[in-house]
């Protein structure tokens, strides 16, 4: 906070009146408020190009999350206008520049980075730790019979250079019942070393479940991510031809989605995206049916066996659905309209020519008033077609 005092030392004390540090950097921008700014914009740039996947996001979230603050933040926000004087419109108004959100998000971000990687790495000594000593005490312990059985093996020998056969009976049977004691110890350390060992390699594989599951999931849906969805997308076009049915594509988009964050809040928008999100699973509910948070506001569902005008239908009755929703928010109500476009797979087609026909169908719907849903009905060109499909 700053203090503003008369800058006039002959004038009478003023009163003083506090300004927010928002107003004050945005009343006199400079050179160096330029560079501030500059330098912020590559801070964040450097943070979201080099994040890294965590339980709570993946580093293409980060990255998408750091572009918004760059716009939000350091170019400046249009919506959140502070005027200098409301009564004189000819009098230049200046952005309100919210920067404590970089501060909040950097801040949190790092912590929760933090606290993976130092979870991580804790697991992973605990791991290694316990690996060595269970070898370290198996080492010992084989040591030891050895060097039990080596004893007993040089008595004998000296017993065998004589010609007393009770001693070398005797040795002999001592020699006999270590090494079968060694191999009896052996065996029950091995069984336990196997027994915590399946415990370990099945932890192990809960873990890798769990962050397989992780990284084809979007944690703000639940939904498959983009990743998924790439991969999903390439197989269904790979095997068009072998289904023997009409895999079709939706592309759909919330309509109108900058407004609903600028008039009641971020958080509110991620409410419309799982509202949205739950929709869609609820009229997609078969295991042909793939739905995925392609990013940001829009949504892809991969339908595997079905047809264009039955996929068509059940979208355009998950949008009539979703447009009856309202969702609470502390601003009041908000309502939610959904566009999209819908493509059925061409034998022989690539996957980006799919994706793009359904993506074209998506803005034709927004093209001609949103809330709607249209068909792809154009052919992909002939330099999107497979050579798989002559063959």
């Amino acid at each position: 906070m700053f203090w503003n005092r008369s800058s006039n030392p002959g004038s009478p004390a003023a009163p003083e009146t506090r300004v927010s540090v928002v107003e004050k950097v945005s009343a006199a921008p400079g050179p160096d408020f330029d560079r501030a700014l500059d330098t912020l914009r590559a801070v964040l740039n450097i943070y979201g190009e080099y994040a890294f996947d965590t339980d709570r996001a993946t580093a293409e979230e980060v990255k998408e999350q750091c572009a918004d603050l760059i716009r939000r933040v350091i170019l400046g926000d249009n919506r959140n206008r502070l005027a200098t004087d409301d009564d004189d419109p000819t009098k230049q108004r200046t952005q309100r520049r919210d920067w404590g959100s970089v501060h909040r998000y950097l801040n949190e971000h790092r912590k929760h980075e933090q606290d993976f990687v130092t979870t991580s790495f804790c697991n992973l000594r605990q791991a290694l730790r316990e690996f060595a000593q269970c070898l370290t005490a198996a080492v010992s312990e084989d040591r030891a019979s050895d060097k039990q059985v080596e004893a007993h093996l040089g008595k004998l020998m000296l017993a065998s250079a004589g010609s007393d056969t009770d001693a070398i009976r005797r040795e002999a049977l001592l020699v006999s019942e270590v090494v079968k004691s060694a191999i009896s110890r052996r065996r029950v350390r091995e069984t336990e070393q196997l027994v915590q060992l399946g415990k370990q390699v099945k932890h192990l594989r809960q873990e890798l479940d769990q962050a397989r599951t992780k990284a084809t999931m979007d944690p703000l849906t639940q939904l498959y991510n983009r990743a998924a969805f790439d991969d999903e997308i390439d197989k269904v076009a790979q095997l068009g031809l072998l289904l023997g049915s009409e895999p079709c594509l939706i592309m759909a988009d919330v309509d109108h989605f900058k407004d609903i964050n600028d008039r009641f809040g971020h958080p509110s928008g991620d409410a419309v995206l799982r509202a949205v999100a739950d929709n869609l699973v609820r009229h997609f509910l078969r295991k042909e049916d793939f739905v995925t948070r392609y990013g940001g506001e829009e949504f892809a569902i991969v339908v595997r066996d079905s047809t264009l005008e039955k996929v068509s239908a059940r979208m355009d009755r998950a949008r009539e659905v979703l447009a009856q929703l309202t969702i609470p928010s502390p601003s009041g109500p908000v309502t939610v309209k959904l566009s999209a476009g819908v493509a059925a797979l061409v034998p022989g087609e690539s996957a980006a020519s799919w994706i793009g026909r359904a993506d074209k169908a998506l803005y034709a719907a927004k093209n001609a008033g949103r809330n709607r849903i249209v068909l792809a009905t154009e052919r992909p060109s002939n330099s999107s077609i497979s050579l798989r499909a002559s063959k």
